[in-house]
């Protein structure tokens, strides 16, 4: 379902609003969910702790009694993550540091030895993913589980040179990164390495 909503649905035939979203019967309808009903994928979409999908009632069935509703009415879309040019998502833009209490990216120790140099890349995806910190219960959205550094962003630095930033649906922090796509190192704030305890690493050499 990720592969369809975030990546795949133009080149597999499926209808997408220029917002993102999809019938959920033409998603129902594709082999990859040909076992999924309703009932299963809206559980789904419920139990996902990271908030990554939203499923819309369609608004010109607001006087459907909700007994009568059915796959017919509904919308679904991804909430980010997409690498489709054409969606634009309803995201709220980010104008000054203090909406958000802080914006992280999550890596690999072997992406980070480029990261390091060239800055973190939105690679085919069109925005850079950032979380604004941790919940209680671990889950965080914008911030894979594989991560064992943490990239602190200095959101002031970087909105002053110009970047944009946004806030999904699900509360994660997007950015398009500068012209290339990256957000370069000189906006790090600071970072450190996830072990037993965590290690803040030197800045003083990104970049370079």
């Amino acid at each position: 379902m990720s592969y369809l909503l975030r990546h795949g649905a133009v080149q597999e035939g499926m209808p997408m609003r220029s917002d993102g979203y999809v019938r959920v019967k033409d998603l129902l309808k594709h082999p990859m969910l040909r076992s999924v009903d309703f009932m299963t994928l809206e559980q789904v979409v419920k139990d996902d702790a990271k908030g990554r999908y939203h499923l819309m009632l369609d608004p010109t069935v607001d006087k459907v009694t909700p007994s009568s509703l059915s796959v017919e009415h509904w919308w679904i879309c991804a909430t980010q993550g997409h690498s489709i040019s054409t969606v634009q998502l309803d995201l709220e833009p980010i104008l000054s540091a203090a909406n958000i209490p802080m914006a992280l990216h999550g890596t690999t120790e072997k992406a980070w030895k480029t990261i390091a140099v060239h800055g973190i890349s939105r690679m085919t995806r069109t925005h850079i993913h950032l979380a604004q910190g941790f919940d209680t219960d671990g889950v965080v959205s914008g911030i894979r589980d594989s991560s064992r550094i943490l990239i602190y962003i200095d959101v002031a630095k970087a909105l002053e040179a110009g970047i944009k930033f946004y806030l999904s649906k699900n509360g994660v922090v997007l950015t398009p990164g500068n012209d290339s796509g990256h957000l370069e190192p000189r906006f790090f704030h600071k970072v450190e390495r996830v072990g037993r305890k965590f290690v803040q690493l030197p800045l003083d050499s990104l970049g370079s």
